[in-house]
Protein backbone atom coordinates (compact mmCIF):
# COMPACT_ATOMS: atom_id res chain seq x y z
CA UNK A 1 0.00 0.00 0.00
CA UNK A 2 1.16 3.54 -0.64
CA UNK A 3 2.60 4.69 2.67
CA UNK A 4 3.49 8.10 1.26
CA UNK A 5 0.09 8.57 -0.33
CA UNK A 6 -1.58 7.65 2.95
CA UNK A 7 0.48 10.39 4.60
CA UNK A 8 -0.32 12.94 1.92
CA UNK A 9 -4.03 12.19 2.07
CA UNK A 10 -4.18 12.61 5.83
CA UNK A 11 -2.21 15.85 5.64
CA UNK A 12 -4.18 17.43 2.82
CA UNK A 13 -7.66 16.07 3.43
CA UNK A 14 -7.45 17.00 7.09
CA UNK A 15 -6.04 20.40 6.21
CA UNK A 16 -8.88 21.17 4.03
CA UNK A 17 -5.88 16.70 2.43
CA UNK A 18 9.92 17.65 -28.90
CA UNK A 19 7.02 15.89 -27.46
CA UNK A 20 6.27 12.19 -27.52
CA UNK A 21 2.63 11.38 -28.16
CA UNK A 22 0.31 8.49 -27.34
CA UNK A 23 -3.44 7.97 -26.97
CA UNK A 24 -5.26 6.71 -23.91
CA UNK A 25 -8.91 5.77 -23.48
CA UNK A 26 -10.87 7.46 -20.68
CA UNK A 27 -14.41 6.95 -19.46
CA UNK A 28 -15.78 9.82 -21.54
CA UNK A 29 -13.36 10.52 -24.38
CA UNK A 30 -9.78 10.15 -25.54
CA UNK A 31 -6.80 12.32 -24.78
CA UNK A 32 -3.29 12.80 -26.03
CA UNK A 33 -0.36 12.52 -23.65
CA UNK A 34 2.55 14.89 -24.20
CA UNK A 35 5.84 15.05 -22.33
CA UNK A 36 6.81 18.71 -22.45
CA UNK A 37 10.33 19.90 -21.53
CA UNK A 38 10.32 22.63 -18.86
CA UNK A 39 14.00 22.58 -17.81
CA UNK A 40 17.18 20.61 -18.43
CA UNK A 41 16.27 16.91 -18.18
CA UNK A 42 12.81 17.76 -16.80
CA UNK A 43 9.65 16.96 -18.74
CA UNK A 44 6.07 17.20 -17.55
CA UNK A 45 3.18 14.95 -18.52
CA UNK A 46 0.35 16.94 -20.08
CA UNK A 47 -3.00 15.40 -20.98
CA UNK A 48 -4.91 17.04 -23.83
CA UNK A 49 -8.60 16.22 -24.27
CA UNK A 50 -8.94 18.85 -27.01
CA UNK A 51 -12.28 20.65 -27.23
CA UNK A 52 -13.53 24.01 -28.44
CA UNK A 53 -12.96 27.36 -26.78
CA UNK A 54 -10.61 28.98 -24.30
CA UNK A 55 -7.84 26.83 -22.76
CA UNK A 56 -8.91 25.28 -19.44
CA UNK A 57 -5.99 23.77 -17.53
CA UNK A 58 -6.42 21.41 -14.55
CA UNK A 59 -3.69 21.16 -11.89
CA UNK A 60 -3.44 18.22 -9.49
CA UNK A 61 -3.36 17.77 -5.76
CA UNK A 62 -0.31 16.45 -3.92
CA UNK A 63 0.30 12.78 -4.62
CA UNK A 64 -1.83 12.76 -7.76
CA UNK A 65 -1.24 12.82 -11.50
CA UNK A 66 -3.25 14.46 -14.26
CA UNK A 67 -5.18 11.17 -14.57
CA UNK A 68 -7.07 11.97 -11.38
CA UNK A 69 -9.20 14.19 -13.66
CA UNK A 70 -9.84 11.43 -16.24
CA UNK A 71 -13.54 11.30 -15.45
CA UNK A 72 -14.11 15.00 -14.70
CA UNK A 73 -12.05 17.17 -17.03
CA UNK A 74 -13.56 15.80 -20.29
CA UNK A 75 -16.97 17.13 -19.23
CA UNK A 76 -15.79 20.60 -20.24
CA UNK A 77 -14.63 19.88 -23.80
CA UNK A 78 -17.95 21.14 -25.20
CA UNK A 79 -16.94 24.70 -24.22
CA UNK A 80 -13.19 24.67 -23.58
CA UNK A 81 -9.94 23.18 -24.82
CA UNK A 82 -9.09 21.04 -21.81
CA UNK A 83 -5.64 20.11 -20.48
CA UNK A 84 -4.24 18.68 -17.24
CA UNK A 85 -0.65 18.80 -16.00
CA UNK A 86 1.23 16.34 -13.80
CA UNK A 87 3.75 18.32 -11.72
CA UNK A 88 7.39 17.27 -11.49
CA UNK A 89 8.03 14.33 -9.20
CA UNK A 90 4.85 12.42 -10.02
CA UNK A 91 3.51 9.97 -12.60
CA UNK A 92 5.24 10.11 -15.96
CA UNK A 93 6.74 13.53 -15.24
CA UNK A 94 10.46 13.75 -14.47
CA UNK A 95 11.61 13.34 -10.88
CA UNK A 96 14.59 15.67 -10.40
CA UNK A 97 16.20 16.20 -7.00
CA UNK A 98 15.38 19.92 -7.01
CA UNK A 99 12.73 22.38 -8.14
CA UNK A 100 9.89 21.76 -5.67
CA UNK A 101 9.54 25.32 -4.41
CA UNK A 102 6.44 27.25 -5.48
CA UNK A 103 8.38 29.62 -7.71
CA UNK A 104 9.81 26.79 -9.80
CA UNK A 105 6.52 24.88 -9.91
CA UNK A 106 4.70 28.03 -11.09
CA UNK A 107 7.40 28.59 -13.72
CA UNK A 108 6.89 24.99 -14.90
CA UNK A 109 3.26 25.88 -15.62
CA UNK A 110 4.38 28.95 -17.55
CA UNK A 111 6.71 26.89 -19.77
CA UNK A 112 3.95 24.35 -20.43
CA UNK A 113 1.56 27.13 -21.49
CA UNK A 114 4.25 28.58 -23.76
CA UNK A 115 4.81 25.16 -25.35
CA UNK A 116 1.08 24.76 -25.92
CA UNK A 117 0.90 28.30 -27.39
CA UNK A 118 -1.57 29.29 -24.69
CA UNK A 119 -1.29 33.01 -24.07
CA UNK A 120 -3.92 33.18 -21.33
CA UNK A 121 -5.50 30.27 -19.48
CA UNK A 122 -8.27 29.40 -17.09
CA UNK A 123 -6.67 27.44 -14.24
CA UNK A 124 -8.53 24.90 -12.08
CA UNK A 125 -6.46 23.45 -9.25
CA UNK A 126 -7.14 20.83 -6.60
CA UNK A 127 -5.65 20.82 -3.11
CA UNK A 128 -1.99 21.87 -3.02
CA UNK A 129 -2.28 23.10 -6.61
CA UNK A 130 -3.85 26.13 -4.98
CA UNK A 131 -0.37 27.15 -3.83
CA UNK A 132 0.94 26.89 -7.40
CA UNK A 133 -2.03 28.81 -8.84
CA UNK A 134 -1.66 31.62 -6.33
CA UNK A 135 2.06 31.86 -7.08
CA UNK A 136 1.43 31.72 -10.82
CA UNK A 137 -1.31 34.36 -10.80
CA UNK A 138 0.69 36.75 -8.61
CA UNK A 139 3.87 36.22 -10.66
CA UNK A 140 2.41 36.14 -14.18
CA UNK A 141 -0.89 38.06 -13.96
CA UNK A 142 -1.15 38.56 -17.73
CA UNK A 143 -1.17 34.79 -18.35
CA UNK A 144 -4.31 33.85 -16.44
CA UNK A 145 -7.98 34.80 -16.97
CA UNK A 146 -9.64 33.16 -13.98
CA UNK A 147 -8.77 30.79 -11.14
CA UNK A 148 -10.85 27.99 -9.61
CA UNK A 149 -9.66 26.46 -6.33
CA UNK A 150 -11.06 22.97 -5.64
CA UNK A 151 -10.71 22.74 -1.85
CA UNK A 152 -7.36 24.35 -2.57
CA UNK A 153 -7.40 27.91 -1.19
CA UNK A 154 -5.44 27.50 2.03
CA UNK A 155 -2.40 29.04 3.67
CA UNK A 156 -0.36 25.88 4.16
CA UNK A 157 2.78 27.57 5.46
CA UNK A 158 2.16 26.00 8.90
CA UNK A 159 0.86 22.72 7.54
CA UNK A 160 3.42 20.51 9.28
CA UNK A 161 2.60 22.05 12.65
CA UNK A 162 -1.08 21.45 11.98
CA UNK A 163 -0.38 17.85 10.96
CA UNK A 164 1.33 17.22 14.29
CA UNK A 165 -2.02 17.78 16.04
CA UNK A 166 -3.91 15.22 13.94
CA UNK A 167 -4.21 11.45 14.30
CA UNK A 168 -1.30 9.57 12.68
CA UNK A 169 -1.66 7.96 9.30
CA UNK A 170 -3.57 4.67 9.14
CA UNK A 171 -1.38 1.60 9.04
CA UNK A 172 -1.70 -0.17 5.65
CA UNK A 173 -2.31 -3.87 5.91
CA UNK A 174 -0.83 -6.83 4.06
CA UNK A 175 -4.26 -7.35 2.53
CA UNK A 176 -4.15 -3.83 1.07
CA UNK A 177 -0.95 -4.67 -0.80
CA UNK A 178 -1.98 -8.11 -2.00
CA UNK A 179 -3.63 -7.08 -5.29
CA UNK A 180 -4.54 -4.13 -7.45
CA UNK A 181 -8.19 -4.54 -6.45
CA UNK A 182 -7.35 -4.59 -2.74
CA UNK A 183 -5.05 -1.63 -3.21
CA UNK A 184 -7.79 0.37 -4.91
CA UNK A 185 -10.29 -0.48 -2.18
CA UNK A 186 -7.77 0.49 0.49
CA UNK A 187 -7.17 3.85 -1.14
CA UNK A 188 -10.92 4.42 -1.35
CA UNK A 189 -11.34 3.60 2.35
CA UNK A 190 -8.67 6.14 3.25
CA UNK A 191 -9.80 8.90 0.91
CA UNK A 192 -13.53 8.27 0.96
CA UNK A 193 -13.78 8.32 -2.84
CA UNK A 194 -12.72 5.93 -5.62
CA UNK A 195 -9.73 6.90 -7.73
CA UNK A 196 -9.86 6.53 -11.53
CA UNK A 197 -8.25 3.26 -12.57
CA UNK A 198 -5.57 5.01 -14.62
CA UNK A 199 -4.66 7.18 -11.64
CA UNK A 200 -3.96 4.05 -9.60
CA UNK A 201 -1.74 2.66 -12.35
CA UNK A 202 0.15 5.96 -12.72
CA UNK A 203 0.93 6.38 -9.01
CA UNK A 204 1.86 2.85 -7.93
CA UNK A 205 4.15 0.05 -9.13
CA UNK A 206 2.75 -3.48 -9.05
CA UNK A 207 4.33 -6.87 -9.64
CA UNK A 208 3.26 -9.10 -12.51
CA UNK A 209 0.99 -10.83 -10.03
CA UNK A 210 -0.64 -7.52 -9.11
CA UNK A 211 0.98 -7.03 -5.70
CA UNK A 212 1.77 -3.47 -4.67
CA UNK A 213 5.53 -2.89 -4.64
CA UNK A 214 6.18 0.84 -4.20
CA UNK A 215 5.15 4.37 -5.07
CA UNK A 216 6.09 5.79 -8.45
CA UNK A 217 7.10 9.01 -6.67
CA UNK A 218 10.45 8.92 -4.83
CA UNK A 219 10.22 9.55 -1.10
CA UNK A 220 12.31 12.73 -1.21
CA UNK A 221 9.67 14.59 -3.27
CA UNK A 222 7.21 14.88 -0.38
CA UNK A 223 9.43 16.64 2.19
CA UNK A 224 11.11 18.62 -0.59
CA UNK A 225 7.73 20.14 -1.42
CA UNK A 226 6.14 20.39 2.03
CA UNK A 227 9.21 22.17 3.45
CA UNK A 228 8.92 24.92 0.83
CA UNK A 229 5.26 25.85 1.16
CA UNK A 230 4.66 29.57 1.59
CA UNK A 231 1.82 31.93 2.43
CA UNK A 232 -0.23 32.65 -0.72
CA UNK A 233 0.15 36.17 -2.07
CA UNK A 234 -3.58 36.71 -2.41
CA UNK A 235 -3.34 40.51 -2.56
CA UNK A 236 -1.50 40.31 -5.88
CA UNK A 237 -4.10 38.13 -7.56
CA UNK A 238 -5.99 40.50 -9.82
CA UNK A 239 -8.13 38.13 -11.90
CA UNK A 240 -11.51 36.73 -10.78
CA UNK A 241 -11.06 33.71 -8.51
CA UNK A 242 -13.50 31.13 -7.14
CA UNK A 243 -12.71 29.11 -4.01
CA UNK A 244 -14.84 25.99 -3.52
CA UNK A 245 -14.47 24.49 -0.05
CA UNK A 246 -15.45 21.10 1.30
CA UNK A 247 -17.36 22.15 4.42
CA UNK A 248 -17.47 19.36 6.98
CA UNK A 249 -20.23 19.04 9.56
CA UNK A 250 -19.15 15.70 11.04
CA UNK A 251 -15.92 14.03 12.11
CA UNK A 252 -16.40 11.25 9.57
CA UNK A 253 -16.79 13.77 6.79
CA UNK A 254 -13.57 15.51 7.85
CA UNK A 255 -11.65 12.25 8.36
CA UNK A 256 -12.71 9.77 5.63
CA UNK A 257 -10.37 7.15 7.12
CA UNK A 258 -12.10 7.33 10.51
CA UNK A 259 -13.09 3.65 10.34
CA UNK A 260 -9.41 2.72 10.02
CA UNK A 261 -8.48 4.55 13.23
CA UNK A 262 -8.18 2.68 16.50
CA UNK A 263 -10.04 4.00 19.54
CA UNK A 264 -7.19 6.31 20.55
CA UNK A 265 -6.93 7.90 17.13
CA UNK A 266 -10.70 8.26 16.88
CA UNK A 267 -10.57 10.32 20.07
CA UNK A 268 -7.81 12.45 18.52
CA UNK A 269 -9.94 12.97 15.41
CA UNK A 270 -12.92 14.01 17.52
CA UNK A 271 -10.73 16.42 19.48
CA UNK A 272 -9.19 17.83 16.27
CA UNK A 273 -12.51 18.35 14.47
CA UNK A 274 -13.35 21.76 16.03
CA UNK A 275 -9.82 22.96 15.26
CA UNK A 276 -10.16 21.87 11.63
CA UNK A 277 -13.59 23.49 11.31
CA UNK A 278 -12.17 26.77 12.59
CA UNK A 279 -9.15 26.44 10.31
CA UNK A 280 -11.36 26.11 7.23
CA UNK A 281 -13.56 29.04 8.30
CA UNK A 282 -10.47 31.19 8.86
CA UNK A 283 -9.14 30.25 5.42
CA UNK A 284 -12.42 31.20 3.76
CA UNK A 285 -12.35 34.57 5.51
CA UNK A 286 -8.72 35.13 4.49
CA UNK A 287 -9.60 34.49 0.84
CA UNK A 288 -12.61 36.83 1.00
CA UNK A 289 -10.54 39.56 2.62
CA UNK A 290 -7.44 39.46 0.44
CA UNK A 291 -8.50 38.34 -3.06
CA UNK A 292 -9.91 41.47 -4.64
CA UNK A 293 -12.13 39.63 -7.12
CA UNK A 294 -12.56 36.52 -5.02
CA UNK A 295 -15.74 34.48 -4.55
CA UNK A 296 -16.16 31.84 -1.85
CA UNK A 297 -18.62 28.96 -1.82
CA UNK A 298 -18.79 25.49 -0.33
CA UNK A 299 -20.30 22.03 -0.66
CA UNK A 300 -21.57 20.55 2.59
CA UNK A 301 -19.81 17.34 3.61
CA UNK A 302 -18.05 17.03 0.28
CA UNK A 303 -14.86 15.03 0.18
CA UNK A 304 -11.55 16.85 -0.21
CA UNK A 305 -11.78 15.52 -3.78
CA UNK A 306 -14.94 17.57 -4.38
CA UNK A 307 -14.88 16.87 -8.11
CA UNK A 308 -15.13 13.12 -7.40
CA UNK A 309 -17.54 13.07 -4.44
CA UNK A 310 -19.81 15.80 -5.86
CA UNK A 311 -19.05 16.02 -9.59
CA UNK A 312 -22.38 17.56 -10.69
CA UNK A 313 -22.33 20.32 -8.07
CA UNK A 314 -18.66 21.07 -8.71
CA UNK A 315 -19.15 21.17 -12.47
CA UNK A 316 -22.07 23.60 -12.15
CA UNK A 317 -20.13 25.91 -9.83
CA UNK A 318 -17.20 25.98 -12.25
CA UNK A 319 -19.36 26.53 -15.35
CA UNK A 320 -21.39 29.32 -13.72
CA UNK A 321 -18.19 31.07 -12.64
CA UNK A 322 -16.41 30.74 -15.97
CA UNK A 323 -19.33 32.00 -18.06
Amino acid sequence: MKINLFLVIIVLVAAFSGCSLSKTKTTLTTHKTQLIPVADSVRLEVLDWSGEGQPLVFLTGFGNTAHVFDEFAPKFTNQYHVYAITRRGFGQSSKPKTGYDMGTLAHDILIVLDSLHVSKALLVGHSIAGDEMSKFASSYPDRVSKLVYLDAAYDRSNLLQLFAKLPPQPTPTAKDSASVANFSRGIEEVMGVPMPAEEIRETAVFSKEGKYLRDVTPEFVFPATLSKLERPDYRHIYCPALAIYARHSTVRSDFPCYDRFDSTDRKKAIAAFPMMTKFTADQENLFRKEVAKGTVTGIKDANHYVFISHPAETEKLIRDFLK
